[in-house]
């Protein structure tokens, strides 16, 4: 159902791999909310990443519809402010998702305050003393601020996917995806960069979490989709989902992971 509250809209979202023989997403159809900390749970190869990376259209989906701010960007014209239908502008509607993967995907040769203000100058023309000032305050917000020189290669995972959240966030969007973020740290490190989410969501920022954090998911998630085959087969608060499991596969999932 639309409402005004609505920031993404999937309706039976589907991505076919090898003529159909694969079904990674096979039918979603969920609504995100302004303000929801949306995670998603599910077994490996059951399609998470799949429907997070379909949201920017780094996957191009095969079928269904995606209305994100008001606009299906699933299509390839839209029609603008007077009416008149025109070529969808994706890299627009991508700025406003921010993006945070496994592998930071830094670069090497640029410090780390060159990183995070490489796009807000490139892309939104932004001043570079404003950019830097701006990094420099998101970096200390996330116990960062003294390695603004310093280059990837001398932090910690940790501390790189933390650089990575802030760089997202320096493009202010409107909302922010993880595709298991942690998965790729060391087990001593993830804590740091939970924190930072749970700060991000405390905030009122919406985000979509593909994770296998299950104590990230009820502590800190209001809406949990549990995902197999390429199917959403639950959905609900976290008690819904972790104390009332109602699928067989739901509740065989948990068996394993709690």
């Amino acid at each position: 159902m639309a409402t005004k509250d609505n920031l993404i809209q999937v309706t039976d979202l589907k991505k076919y791999y090898n003529r159909g023989a694969i079904k990674a997403l096979d039918g979603i159809t969920v609504n995100v909310q302004k303000g929801d900390v949306m995670v998603v749970i599910g077994p490996s190869g059951s399609g998470k990443s799949t429907f997070l990376r379909s949201l920017n259209l780094m996957e191009m989906p095969t079928g269904g519809s995606i209305i994100f701010d008001g606009v299906d960007i699933t299509k390839k014209k839209v029609p603008n402010e007077k009416g008149k239908m025109v070529k969808l502008d994706i890299d627009k509607h991508r700025q406003k998702m921010g993006m945070v993967f496994q592998h930071f995907n830094l670069f090497p040769h640029m410090t780390i305050l060159e990183n995070m203000t490489l796009a807000p100058i490139k892309v939104h023309h932004m001043p570079k003393d404003q950019a830097e000032k701006k990094a420099l305050e998101l970096l200390g917000r996330v116990g960062l601020g003294d390695r603004a020189g310093a280059y990837p290669i001398q932090l910690s995972g940790g501390q790189k996917q933390r650089v990575a959240i802030v760089r997202a966030l320096m493009m202010e969007p409107e909302v922010m995806l993880f595709d298991e973020p942690t998965s790729a740290l060391d087990p001593e490190m993830v804590g740091e960069v939970l924190d930072v989410m749970k700060e991000l969501a405390q905030e009122g920022m919406t985000m979509v979490v593909v994770t296998h954090e299950m104590g990230f998911a009820r502590e800190v998630g209001n809406r949990v989709l549990f995902m197999a085959d390429g199917k959403l087969l639950e959905q609900g608060t976290p008690d819904d989902i972790f104390l009332h499991p109602q699928h067989p596969r739901l509740q065989e999932f948990l068996s394993k992971v709690l």
